[in-house]
């Protein structure tokens, strides 16, 4: 791992930003697994997150944005280098200027990208706005389903994205539009492979969903029917989340249970019996390591190629030191 001695952090101090080294990930995430980074700030402000990005830079510091720690899959090792825990929850809704004639007259949700998607959705909910009750119950933060086109109940969200704030490569500010990121089902230009360590890609700052008004009523019983599928649906352990993602025209939660693997342990890790595409944690955060999650997902995949002839490609992100 990258050695931490020879750094001047009075840089960040300077910002309000607390430096720490050897921090457990494990209780940051939604599958409750992780080894630790080797060095760790949380940002709660987005010029916080900008400074701090760009002095990595500067210093040749690669680093890892952790959000919601949800569809990530933290090494038993840990993550070299700076894990910045992007904490810039900031929401608002924007109104349209006084309209022109042709002029779209919807208003816009702006959320900083530490938001959690939930949150940001409710809070649209809550403006009697419409086009994100898909997402009142997404776990993770607005800049994780911006990068991984994240999705539930048929939409995605590219359908209702307007426009995204990154800092890009060369230390640019850039607005990118659902164009820009080329967005597929669970992809983006963005979104690196199945294997992540920290780096100098581009960062997202905020992004900005264009809405529409309706009634309140009928917007509120949409985003309950959604919350209560949920409950109904998916496991209440820590899970990695959705993990497989859907092959064409079939379902891998499916796939999995017609395997016979529902229930299925390796070590401190499980299939779940509610939903067989969650693989849960149910002793929390010491008990299942990520070698255990790893092998299970290496065995279902390899028991439903074997029944089905299907390859399930996994949906969450190795990260770290493997």
């Amino acid at each position: 791992m990258t050695t931490a001695t020879r750094l001047d952090f009075s840089p960040l101090e300077a910002l309000g930003i607390a430096v720490e080294f050897d921090r457990p990930l494990a209780p940051l995430t939604s599958a409750k697994i992780g080894g630790p980074a080797e060095i760790f700030a949380t940002v709660t402000e987005t010029h916080q997150l900008l400074k701090l990005v760009r002095w990595a830079r500067s210093v040749e510091l690669p680093y890892w944005i952790l959000g919601g720690g949800s569809n990530v899959l933290i090494s038993d090792r840990g993550v070299a280098g700076l894990v910045i825990h992007n904490r810039c929850r900031a929401v608002r809704v924007d109104e349209p200027p006084c309209c022109q004639a042709g002029q779209d007259d919807r208003p816009s949700l702006v959320a900083e990208s530490g938001a959690a998607m939930a949150g940001a959705a409710r809070f649209s909910v809550n403006q009697a706005l419409k086009g994100l009750e898909w997402a009142v119950s997404l776990p993770g933060t607005v800049g994780g389903a911006v990068v991984n086109n994240a999705g539930a109940h048929g939409s995605e969200v590219k359908d209702c994205l307007e426009q995204a704030l990154l800092l890009d490569g060369k230390g640019d500010i850039q607005e990118f539009t659902p164009e820009d990121f080329r967005y597929a089902y669970r992809r983006s230009r963005l979104k690196g492979g199945g294997r992540v360590q920290a780096g100098f890609g581009p960062v997202v700052l905020s992004a900005s969903f264009r809405l529409s008004r309706d009634d309140p009523q009928a917007i509120k019983e949409r985003a309950r029917a959604f919350l209560e599928h949920r409950r109904h649906t998916q496991p209440v352990e820590p899970s990695l989340g959705s993990t497989f993602k859907n092959p064409p025209q079939d379902y891998a939660g499916r796939l999995i249970q017609e395997a016979g693997l529902r229930g299925h342990r390796i070590g401190g890790m499980e299939v779940s019996r509610t939903h067989a595409n969650f693989l849960i944690n149910p002793g929390g955060v010491g008990s299942a390591r990520a070698e255990d999650a790893r092998a299970l997902m290496e065995h279902i995949q390899e028991v439903v190629w074997r029944r089905f002839g299907v390859e399930l490609e996994p949906e969450i992100q190795f990260v770290g030191e493997w």
